[in-house]
């Protein structure tokens, strides 16, 4: 298990069972019920969950290169974008506010990303 990997996984796991699957899946009553919004804005939370989950899809790509002993660029910087921006966009706008603990996660995701793009061949190496 490399350290890119375990940063891989923790974005997979707690992305996919807190954003995507919530999403993507829950009723529209829950949903309305957990963002605030009118139950007509569903569908645009399901696009939402839809493309989270493919972003995650985009992400488990990264193991297959990291088992072939390759760094995979493209997953990372597709991470940092998406975590960089997205963290950036939440301190901007002080939405952190409402939820520290999602801010700090995206911001974390993304600082490992870039630790593991500073040193690729690190992050693709098994830790033990």
């Amino acid at each position: 298990m490399s350290f890119l990997s375990l940063v891989l996984i923790a974005k997979i796991g707690v992305t996919g069972l807190f954003v995507g699957l919530p999403f993507f899946a829950l009723p529209a009553t829950r949903i309305a019920a957990v963002t605030g919004y009118d139950v007509s804005s569903a569908p645009l939370f399901r696009l939402y969950g839809t493309a989270i989950l493919a972003l995650l899809i985009g992400y488990a790509s990264g193991f297959w290169a990291i088992a072939q002993g390759v760094f995979p660029w493209g997953v990372v910087v597709m991470g940092l974008f998406s975590n960089g921006v997205g963290a950036a966009v939440l301190y901007a706008t002080g939405a952190w506010r409402q939820s520290q603990a999602v801010a700090l996660f995206i911001a974390a995701v993304a600082a490992a990303l870039l630790v593991a793009a500073a040193f690729p061949q690190w992050a693709i190496a098994p830790l033990w």
